[in-house]
């Protein structure tokens, strides 16, 4: 489905086989050119859907003259290498999701890194096969594409008479970044933020020093002082009240630490026990994929709490563990 969201700019909603079952990228029109924000995922009939879309405001994939990607999970960047080899697009994306891409592309290297980041949380070891499992099938949904140019945080980008500012957003990943269109007051938000849930927020097994939590609350800190009107998101309808939706999202994640919290005494438990006290029987009903987004959100508020001073974090053999103070 392709709809207009203001003069020569459309939503086309493409759909992806994961719980949230569509992705949205956006159009941008000048002359005989297209600027597509995200390009959406590699899926049966995804491809001839973009098309058939384009082609009912007189535009082809081949019309696509520049890519700009939000982040390189595969439900927002799956079509780049293939829209880029038809249309020879440039394509432009920040300098850590570059780095991400490249580890996506080196597969080998990443389940090595995961195998290590892994256990050293106390997975085990059936686990820890599963998970790479899921990298396996994430990466081969990831294509190869070739960028242009690096995107700068606050920097004023040009196409046509269109100009829009780059905002650097990580927190759901590190090089996430949105793309705001000051003059029509709307804000491109990829996963950054979502009208119906909250983002998940993903650890970086390459970099420990990153703080997913932490980044990402400073950087709705950062959306929450710009003239926004209206948020596009990657997922979901677009939505106004931004500021209520970012009161309500820092409330969620104060609740997930208290819970959290909660389960945590002055025995020290690994990373996958905390989260396997948190899921309890709710895990038997739940496919690898999900029991991995558990773990991953586990991760991130150990950590959150650990960088507040509230738990305590030790090494007991090559395993981390963690213990209320």
């Amino acid at each position: 489905m392709i709809s207009e969201i203001s003069d020569n700019f459309y939503r086309i909603t493409l759909p992806m086989p994961f719980r949230l079952r569509h992705v949205h990228a956006y159009a941008l029109v000048d002359g005989k050119n297209i600027a597509l924000f995200d390009t959406g995922m590699i899926v049966p009939g995804a491809l001839e859907k973009l098309e058939a879309d384009l082609e009912t405001i007189g535009y082809s994939t081949e019309s696509i003259s520049d890519i700009y990607l939000t982040h390189v999970h595969t439900d927002h960047c799956g079509m780049a290498g293939i829209l880029q080899e038809r249309s020879k697009a440039h394509l432009h994306l920040s300098e850590v999701s570059q780095q991400v891409h490249s580890y996506f592309q080196r597969v080998e290297e990443l389940i090595g890194q995961a195998r290590i980041f892994f256990t050293k949380h106390g997975v085990p070891p059936r686990d820890v096969e599963a998970i790479v499992e899921e990298i396996e099938d994430v990466s081969s949904r990831i294509p190869k594409f070739e960028v242009q140019t690096f995107l700068q945080d606050h920097e004023i980008r040009h196409f046509g008479s269109r100009s829009f500012e780059v905002i650097f957003t990580p927190g759901h990943v590190a090089g996430h970044v949105c793309f705001f269109f000051r003059e029509e007051r709307l804000l491109l938000a990829g996963d950054h933020i979502l009208p119906y849930i909250p983002p998940s927020l993903s650890p970086n097994i390459y970099d420990e020093v990153f703080q997913p939590l932490p980044s990402y609350l400073e950087s709705l800190a950062v959306i929450e002082k710009m003239p926004i009107d209206t948020v596009y998101p990657g997922h979901g309808n677009s939505f106004s009240g931004m500021k209520e939706r970012i009161r309500e999202i820092r409330a969620h994640h104060e609740l997930k630490k208290e819970a959290l919290r909660q389960v945590l005494t002055a025995q020290p438990k690994t990373t996958f026990e905390v989260c396997s006290d948190v899921i309890g029987d709710a895990a038997a009903n739940w496919d690898d994929w999900e029991k991995f987004m558990a773990l991953n959100d586990t991760y991130v508020y150990l950590q959150a709490l650990k960088h507040e001073g509230a738990i305590q974090e030790t090494l007991l053999g090559s395993v981390l563990r963690y213990a209320a103070v």
